[in-house]
């Protein structure tokens, strides 16, 4: 297999992490893609048109590499939960989820632009929380920025402690299910 130029479109510190464990090189460039501007009443529709919107937005720019663009969403209790727009919603939002399970989308999408070629996969994972109490919430809330994650919260150093166990695929906790990335860059030629 040749190498290729790959472009990740994110300036996701977790989607990076996942893609470092790869070890295959990679360049990172963000998209510019306004995420507002996508509507959607399903969680599934969300993500899928927002990731290709990313793809959109910047694969014509790098025509001969493979782009890979991602986004994912939560959903909980019959809403989807984005990033809060404040640390009081974080908060509330967390508050809410104690003891319980959301299910987190994340849509995936490879973009060769001079061959016309995509692919878009969606994955499906779940997190399932602890029943802690809003000291547990404010200590954590404390530390980190909530406004940069979806629902505040991330998978990861000090959000461990708030987390039970995460059902899914390697790396989807991170929103970059690795599986599926390995499959897909082996598609279009990347040795991975």
């Amino acid at each position: 297999m040749k190498a290729m130029d790959i472009i990740l479109g994110t300036f996701s510190k977790l989607r990076l992490k996942a893609m470092e464990s790869l070890g295959i090189p990679f360049r990172v460039v963000h998209s510019n893609f306004n995420e507002e501007q996508t509507k959607a009443d399903d969680v599934k529709d969300l993500v899928i048109i927002t990731a290709k919107g990313k793809a959109a937005a910047l694969a014509p720019q790098y025509p001969n590499a493979v782009v890979i663009t991602v986004d994912s969403n939560d959903f909980f209790e019959g809403k989807k939960y984005g990033k809060p727009t404040s640390r009081e919603q974080a908060r509330e939002w967390l508050t809410a989820m104690a003891g319980k399970a959301q299910d987190f989308y994340t849509a995936l999408v490879l973009t060769h632009h001079a061959s016309g070629r995509q692919t878009v996969d969606l994955n499906v994972s779940r997190f399932i929380f602890k029943p802690y109490g809003v000291e547990e919430v404010d200590s954590y809330l404390a530390q980190v920025d909530p406004t940069t994650m979806a629902i505040g919260w991330a998978p990861e150093g000090l959000g461990l402690a708030l987390l039970e166990r995460f059902e899914g695929e390697p790396g989807a906790e991170r929103a970059l299910p690795l599986d599926t990335l390995r499959k897909r860059l082996r598609e279009f030629g990347v040795a991975v």
